[in-house]
């Protein structure tokens, strides 16, 4: 045959992309398609706690007397603590987002795990499940009756801790015992008590596995003996730091009362709504039935989501037995988290069975309705309840409107999601000009202030139980951005609502907090604001610049005044 060539047999081979750069390639896609859906913004809410650990305050000689900033040191997640010191300046927010990043895939690498075990294997397969778990309602914010993180819009060791675990679960799923307990040892190190919920779902594999003569006991014994071997040694860094702690004495006040003074969502189960209670229900019996018509036995997603349940349940009625401490800092209602992560997996995957189904009905309208049910309002997944009951009858849908059926559902969820990525868009300039306002004033702070320069800001928002004088709302607003105060300006600041949640680790703190907090929200007035810091040797006191004395400021930053309090040292 002239004019052709015949190829050497290996130029004809097409190199296959490993599975594990596929893998990773497709978590990242979902790493970085929920972070645009949730929006990312450095410095909110927990990173109160972080960032002052990332600065390394509690070393500086201006804090050696501040009780809430000593307490820090005994913040009992290694991962904060393996780089306390180490952080400084405006770099905080870029390395709070590449966590943010580096959380998120590891996230999607703990559902990918899930993902053979449920019957999505191909790379396409393994995508879509990816992006429907992406914009999945159930992973939306926080869980429903405890508030666990889930996909918000800023990075914590407990959102870090939400990949570790679904690792932990698909792997005692796979019979890997030995890497199952290693890795909640890895969970342990980054967040202790997500590991305690964690050792349950766990049990719950292992015990439905041992019903199935999947194991014997001295193979089960042999690998959980080196597992727990491993956990111990990732856990002893924080059990040892636990130990530590010097302000870990015995409560000398119902703890319970704590609680419900400062975030009771975690802990107490009267203090949440029944809406939200029938939510989290809604979310469990929908992972129930879609795990179930899944038909992967061997995948234990069942016995895992019941495991989780069991732990939130056993939350409930906890406070009721007991007032300790030790055992309601468990945060046992917060694992709904858990609950959530694993009945949106079980979501997420028979709807991508069914877009691959070769049944018509589906692929263009089982699949479009379940999408649009669970990726969409998060009231609406209830509904999904009666719709897979209503598949199971197998009932047959006929005429055109089923041809239409997959642009009528999916529509509204793609409409739904952009205006998401919108909202997170705004919501996140608003807060990032308010924290800027805030790190500015920092900022002016460390370099025009005395070091032991002491400041009487707005102490921030609190539940309200009943236990606290109700604070102006104007102070609750000018307090929005405030976490990033202590870590740019390095100066005490007299009282911060947040910082109540020293109390679960310093029970010792209880009475500062708790006295101050009730003092300054009696304030009403700068006058008497000015008069109270002037009472109490506290230097500056930071304001509205709407009550400003144009005498007596010392410096302003948009919504922020400064003014110095009479008769205290000044530079």
């Amino acid at each position: 045959m002239t004019g052709s060539t015949i190829l050497p047999s290996a130029t004809l081979r097409v190199r296959r992309v490993p599975d594990w750069c596929v893998t990773y390639a497709i978590a990242s896609f979902g790493a970085l398609l929920s972070v645009a859906l949730s929006g990312h913004i450095g410095g909110q809410l927990n990173n109160f706690f972080h960032l002052s650990i990332l600065a390394g305050l509690y070393n500086e000689p201006q804090f050696a007397n501040d009780p809430f900033i000593q307490s820090l040191r005994f913040y009992s997640s290694g991962f904060w603590q393996l780089l306390s010191g180490r952080v400084h300046g405006q770099d905080v927010y870029a390395i709070l987002f590449v966590f943010q990043i580096l959380s998120r895939t590891l996230l999607f690498l703990g559902f990918l795990s899930w993902a053979s075990l449920l019957g999505i294997d191909s790379p396409k397969e393994r995508l879509v499940f990816t992006a429907l778990l992406a914009v999945s309602s159930p992973l939306h914010a926080f869980s429903h009756a405890g508030g666990g993180g889930l996909l918000i819009n800023n990075f914590t060791q407990s959102e870090l801790a939400n990949g570790t675990t679904l690792l932990a679960l698909a792997w005692a799923a796979r019979g890997r015992v030995t890497a199952a307990f290693a890795m909640n040892g890895v969970t342990f190190f980054i967040n202790a008590f997500i590991a305690v919920w964690t050792a349950v779902p766990l049990a719950f594999i292992l015990w439905s596995q041992g019903r199935r003569h999947e194991w014997t006991w001295p193979a089960l014994l042999r690998q959980a003996g080196v597992g727990l071997v491993l956990f111990g040694l990732l856990a002893a860094p924080v059990v040892y730091n636990i130990l530590s702690n010097p302000y870990a004495r015995p409560a000398d006040f119902d703890y319970v009362t704590y609680l419900t003074s400062f975030y009771p969502d975690h802990f107490l189960i009267w203090t949440i709504s029944f809406r939200d209670v029938c939510l989290l229900t809604g979310v469990f019996c929908c992972g129930v039935l879609a795990a179930q018509m899944l038909r992967a036995p061997g995948s234990y997603l069942t016995a895992a989501l019941c495991g989780a349940a069991a732990v939130w349940i056993f939350g409930v009625f906890l406070p009721f037995a007991t007032h300790a401490r030790m055992l309601l800092n468990l945060h046992l209602l917060r694992s709904g988290s858990t609950v959530h992560l694993m009945a949106a997996t079980a979501i997420a995957a028979l709807s991508t069975r069914w877009i691959f189904s070769r049944n018509e009905m589906d692929r263009l309208v089982w699949a479009p309705a379940l999408i649009l049910l669970s990726c969409s309002l998060k009231p609406l997944l209830p509904l999904a309840i009666p719709l897979l009951l209503w598949q199971r009858t197998s009932p047959v849908i006929t005429g055109s409107w089923r041809v239409y059926a997959p642009a009528a559902l999916l529509l509204p969820v793609v409409l739904f999601n952009v205006a998401r990525i919108y909202h997170a868009m705004a919501s996140d300039r608003a807060d990032i000009a308010r924290r800027n306002e805030w790190q500015a004033l920092g900022t002016w702070a460390r370099t025009q202030t005395k070091p032991d320069a002491v400041f009487l800001v707005p102490p921030g928002a609190l539940r309200d139980s009943g236990m606290f004088p109700r604070a102006s709302a104007d102070q609750e607003q000018l307090s929005a951005g405030v976490v990033v105060f202590p870590y740019f300006s390095h100066r005490q600041a007299w009282v911060f609502a947040q910082a109540g949640a020293a109390v679960m680790w310093a029970p010792a703190y209880y009475q500062t907090w708790r006295s101050r907090v009730t003092e300054v929200r009696t304030l009403q007035t700068l006058p008497q604001r000015l008069s109270y810091a002037a009472a109490h040797g506290i230097a500056y006191v930071v304001d509205g610049c709407t009550q400003a004395d144009s005498q007596a400021q010392a410096a302003r930053f948009d919504r922020l005044c400064v003014f110095a309090a009479p008769g205290v040292s000044t530079p």
